[in-house]
């Protein structure tokens, strides 16, 4: 079967690879629609370190059950699943959230994941497809989690004023999961003028380019002293530090951006202002599941994310085109 293979920086072509074949407990998804992940483009050039190369990756995905392994109950071939890619193998049963598992692993990171015509995966990995869910939308439901968990985690109050710092996928995508919160007015902050446009076509009651203005202090200014509520969704030292000084003294960071290791940060200005600042990781099985009923019921106007549907044959030059800067399309869908 056809898979990208990810073979070092800035390496990934397609190749023929061995068809997966299901284990006890798990079925062979063939892959109807995979999203681009930021992480795996950072993972693609190296800089993130957490791509090993030999990996298929690929983790918000959804498709059809093609196979069936031993002892598997409940699922038949041909049976439409979204697949959550966060799993945990601890022996003896886990204690903590799946996001918060010490033997956590991710399809697509620590095992072949859905850049590829088919991949196996566990029966407890699956969620069933609603009728009235497209496949696109259905790859929308892994970072659509990650958001209402984010969300979920945040104290928001009804009206108050939220900042999203970074409007790729997760940023815009959180800004609607802070609107279903009760979130009041939203600003949405980035230097891509294409973004900002999109944030507002998906409500941003405000937009500020960074390139174009002090964003923090504009935003002091237009809040009278910062917004209630501020979410991170980049994973830089400059945009964290954004983060914390759009908020108002008392106020809550949620930081969802997961790209540079280490970052620098004002230490001083959280701990005199008594910032509560937190991060967000991944999401739980009742996350996933609340994503699924918000976008197959139609209350989130997240098509316009979607800006090319492109074979499994077109990602190498996708990947590419990503990493060095020259494609600013927010969200891809491979189908495979």
């Amino acid at each position: 079967m056809k898979a990208l293979m990810y073979r070092g920086p800035w390496e990934m072509p397609v190749e023929e690879i061995e068809e997966p074949t299901p284990a006890a407990g798990k079925v062979v998804v063939e892959v109807e629609a995979v999203g681009i992940c930021g992480s795996d483009v950072h993972g693609f050039t190296g800089k993130s370190g957490r791509r090993t190369p030999g990996i298929v990756m690929g983790h918000e995905f959804a498709g059809t059950i093609g196979e069936l392994g031993p002892d598997v109950e409940g699922y038949a071939v041909g049976d439409g699943v979204v697949v959550m890619p966060l799993f945990t193998e601890a022996p003896g049963g886990d204690p903590y959230p799946i996001n918060l598992s010490p033997h956590r692993r991710l399809t697509g990171m620590n095992e072949h994941g859905a850049y590829a015509q088919r991949v196996a995966v566990r029966t407890t990995q699956l969620f069933p497809k609603p009728a009235g869910l497209s496949w696109q939308r259905a790859a929308l439901c892994e970072p659509m989690a990650v958001t209402l968990h984010a969300a979920r985690i945040t104290p928001i109050n009804p009206m108050q004023k939220v900042a999203v710092v970074g409007v790729g996928p997760i940023g815009l995508l959180a800004m609607l999961a802070a609107r279903l919160k009760g979130a009041g007015t939203i600003i949405a902050v980035d230097r891509s003028a294409h973004r900002l446009e999109l944030a507002e076509e998906l409500g941003a009651d405000a937009v500020i380019n960074v390139d174009e203005t002090d964003a923090a202090a504009t935003i002091r200014e237009m809040t009278d002293g910062g917004v209630d509520v501020a979410f991170e969704a980049v994973g830089l030292s400059p945009t964290a530090q954004l983060s914390v000084e759009a908020t108002r003294n008392g106020g809550n960071v949620t930081w969802i951006g997961n790209n540079a290791p280490m970052i620098e940060l004002d230490m001083q200005s959280i701990v005199t202002r008594e910032m509560s600042v937190r991060g967000s990781y991944g999401f739980d099985e009742t996350d996933f599941a609340a994503a699924i009923e918000a976008l197959s019921s139609g209350r989130l106007n997240v098509d316009p994310l979607v800006e090319k549907v492109a074979p499994l044959d077109e990602g190498p030059e996708l990947f590419r085109s990503l990493a060095a800067g020259e494609n600013d399309l927010v969200k891809i869908i491979l189908k495979p």
